[in-house]
């Protein structure tokens, strides 16, 4: 409702009921309108307590904790499957160096005795089959870790 609205209501009071009853009537009007805001709440809460209102709001927050508690469970053991994968590849670092591996030829630039004369392997150098032969095989290598 609009303040005109309220004044209209308002004059038309005064004019029906008449200035010297007006208080009374006020008052009266007041306690009514008490009356049926605390039948209402009450009622309303009767309601909840029929249907258990606060037994669902309960378990629908405990639904969501244990949906926040499974994704934060997936997001941890994505997290886990990193680690181990990092830490397996340090390992075998790790393990390379202790002991001594080296490189394969191919992607060493050291001299390969082949004969009487030896020339330092490079990428450029190897066909493009030995290349591929080779990441097939570090594939393989990588996809079993």
């Amino acid at each position: 409702m609009g303040l005109f609205e309220i004044l209209l209501i308002a004059v038309v009071a005064l004019l029906v009921v008449g200035p010297e009853r007006m208080p009374e009537a006020v008052r009266g009007a007041a306690m009514t309108i008490g009356r049926f805001k605390r039948m209402f709440n009450n009622t309303k809460e009767e309601f909840e307590k029929q249907i258990g209102a606060d037994d669902i709001r309960l378990q629908l927050h405990n639904e969501q904790i244990m949906e926040n508690l499974k994704k934060m469970e997936e997001d941890i053991a994505d997290i886990d499957n990193d680690v181990s994968k990092l830490t397996n590849v340090d390992i075998e670092r790790q393990f390379m160096e202790q002991d001594d591996y080296q490189d394969p030829p191919e992607f060493r630039e050291e001299e390969l005795q082949e004969g009487s004369e030896s020339e330092p392997l490079s990428k450029e150098t190897l066909s493009k089959e030995d290349v591929s032969e080779e990441n097939t095989i570090l594939n393989k290598n990588e996809s079993s870790v």
